[in-house]
């Protein structure tokens, strides 16, 4: 079965909500209705005209009991008596006297009732079981020493009539208000939703080679304008992912590329006339280096690939020691700083004994990576501090080095992928331009962050940020 369109459901709904709303709006009316013609119209004109009958009763004492109405055509018509039947009876249930619109009919007086007007109370009651359905009240008063009862009663038929043709109204005020309300309802969320239809069939024609382009934004700045701007800036991180994979791609196969070509032709060559079995070992061994070269690189970038790949996945926390993190990495780095006569220094500080949260193998190729970044740059006789402090909720690790610094416009680019500088290029021409780049994936992935500040000539810091551990 095909599932209805959200236009549809909301149609649906908003109809099912007016149905609910109009539903017990009738009852509730239908209920007050009710209560007015019952209990303030019939019941108050029944009471009045009992009222008025026992005090004429009480006024005239020693005359005979009887209903107090004109003569036939002695007086004009009483208007208030036409509808209404009236009797009198006396407690004991003896009917004393009759309206003449009662005939030869009687008023209930049961055994029940009499004892409720012995006790003086004026009962109302609706009878079922009389000629038509009336509605009856009952009031105690004593005449002359004697007590009795007037009873005054009403058809309930026109009453009922009314209430019947005011639910007949209900009911066509209510499918009328139904139909109005739904067809409103589909022209205004067809309305509502064209922009939106809009937006799906522009979205369908942007594919990957157009990533660039935007979606029309409406004038309004409501929520569809906001539901546009969110798209685009989407659209904007998209295209940014994008570039940088094309540049990745791009700088991957070009680095890859490279080692490749050197070493197929360094096959070739030798392999073109036969050779003593030294140079055979000559080149097995730069052969060798160059594989070495590119199982580095592999691995570098399969390091990137799993942090790009675990990006927006929740980090398992690991709380590591800082300390033995920082001295095993200087441990590791000594013997290069020692081959380029750059000293390391690892300041004690009561920073050394915090915890940071981050898995221990990563956070040691962080530290690694920076560190061994901070030896390449530094001159002979240079100088490498490592120093640890905690700011707020954060351990930063900071690496100061006494290189050549780096310039002002690659300061912006030093974390990017491949990206080498100047000094880079001419210092260690071997290098690959990742080393940063998994450092600060690292450290984003893990909550952290990573900065540098460099001036040209006066060396460059490196500061590293993780969450402190628990």
């Amino acid at each position: 079965m095909r599932a209805l369109s959200f236009k549809a459901r909301l149609t649906f709904w908003h109809l099912l909500a007016v149905v609910v709303v109009l539903t017990i709006t009738a009852l509730a009316a239908n209920w007050a209705l009710s209560r007015i013609v019952l209990d303030q119209v019939i019941d108050g004109a029944v009471l009045a005209l009992a009222e008025a009958e026992a005090a004429a009763l009480t006024t005239t004492p020693q005359s005979p009991i009887r209903v107090h109405e004109g003569p036939p055509g002695t007086a004009a018509p009483s208007f208030a008596r036409l509808d209404k039947f009236v009797q009198v009876v006396a407690l004991d249930g003896r009917v004393i006297a009759r309206g003449l619109t009662l005939g030869t009919a009687r008023l209930p007086a049961p055994p029940s009732l009499l004892a409720r007007l012995h006790d003086r109370e004026t009962v109302f009651e609706t009878v079922h079981d009389f000629e038509e359905p009336i509605r009856m009240v009952s009031l105690p008063v004593d005449v002359a020493g004697e007590r009795y009862a007037v009873q005054v009663a009403m058809s309930l038929d026109d009453a009922y009539a009314v209430l019947g043709s005011a639910r007949r109204l209900f009911v066509v005020m209510a499918i009328g208000i139904v139909l109005g309300v739904g067809l409103i309802g589909m022209i205004l969320t067809r309305r509502a939703l064209r922009p939106i239809d809009r937006i799906v069939a522009r979205a369908r024609e942007i594919g990957e080679s157009g990533v660039g382009e935007r979606l029309p934004r409406p004038a309004q700045q409501d929520e569809i304008g906001r539901l546009v701007d969110t798209l685009n800036d989407m659209l904007a991180r998209i295209e940014g992912s994008f570039e940088v994979q094309r540049r990745f791609t791009a700088d991957a196969a070009h680095e890859l590329q490279s080692p490749l070509s050197r070493l197929r032709m360094e096959l070739e060559v030798t392999l073109r006339r036969p050779r003593d079995t030294a140079e055979y070992e000559e080149t097995l061994r730069s052969c060798l280096e160059k594989v070495e070269r590119l199982a580095i690189l592999t691995r570098e970038l399969l390091t990137l690939a799993r942090l790009d790949a675990e990006q927006g996945r929740p980090v398992t926390p690991h709380v590591v020691t800082l300390g033995p993190l920082l001295e095993g990495a200087v441990r590791r780095l000594t013997p290069e700083a020692d081959k380029r006569r750059v000293t390391i220094a690892l300041h004690p500080s009561h920073a050394l004994s915090l915890s940071v949260r981050c898995a221990e193998g990563l956070a040691d190729l962080v530290f690694t990576n920076v560190l061994d970044n901070a030896v390449k740059f530094s001159p002979p006789g240079g100088r490498v501090v490592v120093d640890a402090a905690a700011e707020g909720a954060e351990v930063v690790v900071a690496v100061s080095d006494t290189g050549p610094g780096i310039p002002t416009d690659e300061l912006p680019r030093v974390f990017e992928r491949f990206y080498r500088g100047r000094a880079a290029r001419a210092n260690e021409p071997t290098g690959f331009g990742l080393g940063l780049a998994i450092s600060e994936a690292v450290v984003k992935h893990h909550g952290g962050a990573m900065s540098v500040e460099s001036a040209p000539g006066s060396g460059a810091t490196f500061r590293v940020r993780f969450p402190v551990g628990a």
